[in-house]
């Protein structure tokens, strides 16, 4: 019989196989959850060696950076014949707002205000809201119940947008029949999101009910494991657009599902750690991991 280290190194290969998942998506889940809160910067090589549990090749690996560095969202020093790699000031920007909604559940209390973006029918400019949390208020009317002046305007500069966008906060008298209403979940996408979360349940049933076990795993095993909560977790919440409490639908899966998610995240995060720090430059931060899904 397969050790619990052994079944969750298969995992990971099917995990990279899955039609769903990309090199690219991975990379940028190390990136923002282990590389960013552990320092910030890391050798190609010791990437290279963070992907192998998936299956992707030194090449993939490569090609997938050189397009993400091409993109804006790394650069690279290097140091004879090597490369390392760090996120651009606007990268981190965005990398520090996804953070605050993969990892942290809204505070209960909200004051009403809502930011509405005029997107003039920019189809890239929706897109990039929609992942931020955004619904299609209207059309050309993009709306959050945040007040996200400042956000707002650090996308549009990072989209280097060459035209105004009049951005608003607002406040509504009573949304309440707009909230039942099955518009408002077509708006927000409630659908898709309760389908991730359901997803998440379901694909990691079998690691809670490993959990007292998890602790065992070491190594690219339990590095493995993480990375592969964190990568679903992530597009579980960043297809959420986060309402608020009132919101929401009944029985709104996501309490249920970030539950979990935590207590395998808590479990198998520590053990992960011993392996990163075995990388040049890498010093996890245990203050930062501990404050994640709490």
């Amino acid at each position: 019989m397969a050790s619990l280290s052994e079944r969750m190194l298969a995992t990971a290969e099917d995990f990279g196989q899955r039609s769903d998942i990309s090199a690219r998506s991975v990379l940028v889940t190390i990136f923002g959850d282990t590389v960013v809160p552990a320092g910030g910067a890391i050798w190609l090589g010791d990437l290279i060696a963070m992907c192998a549990p998936f299956g992707f090749s030194d090449r993939l690996v490569r090609t997938s950076l050189s397009r993400l560095t091409n993109e804006d969202w790394f650069e690279t020093e290097r140091v004879g014949r090597h490369s390392k790699y760090r996120l651009t000031e606007g990268a981190r920007t965005e990398f520090a707002a996804a953070e605050r909604r993969i990892y942290h559940l809204r505070p209960a209390d909200w004051d009403g205000q809502w930011t509405l973006v005029f997107t003039s029918g920019s189809s890239d400019l929706a897109t990039a809201l929609r992942w931020r949390g955004y619904g299609r208020l209207a059309p050309g009317v993009m709306a959050v119940p945040d007040h996200q002046i400042d956000s707002v305007r650090s996308l549009l500069e990072r989209g280097r947008q060459t035209h105004e966008v009049p951005v608003a906060v607002a406040d509504f008298d009573d949304l309440s029949p707009f909230a039942n209403s099955a518009e408002f979940g077509e708006a927000f996408g409630l659908a898709h999101a309760a389908e991730r979360y359901q997803q998440l349940i379901e694909k990691y049933a079998w690691m809670s009910d490993e959990l007292g076990r998890l602790t065992q795993l070491t190594g690219p095993a339990a590095f493995a494991a993480r990375t592969m909560l964190a990568h679903d977790l992530r597009r579980a919440r960043l297809a959420d657009p986060d309402l608020p409490e009132t919101l929401t639908p009944p029985d709104w899966p996501a309490t249920a599902a970030v539950a979990m998610a935590g207590k395998l995240y808590r479990t198998v995060a520590p053990p992960s750690q011993t392996w990163v720090t075995s990388f040049d430059g890498l010093s996890p931060n245990p203050e930062h991991l501990a404050g994640r899904l709490v």
